[in-house]
């Protein structure tokens, strides 16, 4: 089964310090394998913003990662991922393919873009000092996988939006199947390894940040805001990365009792912010739903029927105690970032 992407990691660059998540496996083994669009539960890397002195944001370091995430992985991952969990999910046998006697043709979704921006973003980050070796190879992967997918897909999106299909008795569609199929699994193979690389890259470069403001009055606030996103990323990591009989009260009150102290000392800081307080709430209901998952599984709480049948969908989020409802709130305390103003 596929993995979820989205992929969301978050890198923090220089002043622009934002965080999210990647990856994962089978719905209560890895959230990403599951997802449909307009589900929200696949991470992604939110967009830097540009602020800080050219000291900061010349770091090459930083600039590398920013063309990764933002021309590459922001962009693309989850577009793949979604379009391939939409055209496995009405077809009966993925390994023989549609039949054309399906009761239900969804055919895929549009990924939208060439990966020629990809590509060369690509080109401009693996020149980059400093050279890392494993993750410019991941780039170069993903970018190469990215291409042949968004080909793939362009040859056979239109044949099911416009129900060509139902003109060749499904020739077409089953002629296309096996190098559409090929070409989502090996992009969701360097789909898993890069975001693997991007999330190294954002632990080093936002705990290199913290060590460069710690004793910086001026800074508090960017502090206790990097200090939040990292240990919030740690409770997201875990979840998409842990498959749900693996997981543990223990380790989830842990992260939990790690987050509260923070989410505390970032309002502390930005009490004078008021734009903030929408992300101060997010922070809150992101701490809250991993308390809930943290009883659900202390208290053997098993999900009922309808509950399973809402996991991995778009309606997961609204499973209470449940993985997806933390990467759901996760990714809604994302999206809220560019509430907070670090200047």
């Amino acid at each position: 089964m596929m993995a979820k992407s989205k992929n969301l990691l978050t890198v923090i660059f220089a002043l622009a310090i934002l965080l999210t998540v990647s990856l994962g496996c089978s719905q209560l083994a890895k959230l990403r394998e599951k997802r449909t669009t307009g589900d929200n539960t696949g991470p992604a890397y939110p967009t830097p913003q540009s602020q800080g002195t050219p000291a900061q944001t010349k770091s090459g370091l930083d600039q590398k990662t920013q063309l990764y995430i933002t021309k590459c992985f922001n962009p693309y991952a989850n577009s793949v991922m979604d379009s391939y969990q939409r055209y496995t999910s009405w077809i009966k046998d993925v390994d023989k393919g549609p039949t054309g006697k399906e009761m239900n043709i969804y055919g895929l979704y549009e990924i939208h873009g060439s990966g020629d921006d990809c590509a060369a973003a690509v080109s401009e980050a693996n020149a980059m000092e400093p050279h890392i070796p494993e993750t410019e190879q991941a780039a170069d992967e993903f970018s190469k996988a990215l291409t042949a997918a968004i080909e793939q897909v362009n040859n056979v999106y239109k044949y099911y939006d416009q129900g060509d299909y139902k003109d060749d008795n499904f020739q077409k569609g089953k002629d296309a199947h096996a190098g559409l199929i090929q070409a989502f699994k090996a992009f969701e193979a360097t789909d898993k390894k890069f975001g693997a690389e991007l999330d190294d890259l954002e632990n080093k470069v936002s705990q290199a940040r913290l060590d460069e403001i710690r004793d910086d009055p001026s800074k508090k606030f960017e502090y206790t805001l990097i200090d939040f996103n990292m240990k919030a990323k740690k409770i997201s990591s875990y979840v998409q990365h842990t498959k749900y009989p693996d997981m543990t009260a223990d380790e989830l009150q842990k992260l939990a009792d790690d987050l509260e102290p923070a989410i505390n000392a970032m309002k502390d800081a930005g009490k004078t912010r008021t734009m903030a307080s929408m992300y101060f709430n997010s922070a809150d209901e992101f701490l809250k739903n991993t308390k809930e998952l943290m009883r659900r599984i202390r208290d053997h709480k098993p999900f009922d029927s309808f509950e399973k049948g809402e996991l991995g969908t778009a309606a997961g989020w609204m499973v209470e105690g449940s993985p997806d409802k933390v990467i759901y709130s996760y990714n809604q305390l994302i999206n809220q970032r560019s509430l907070v103003n670090i200047g």
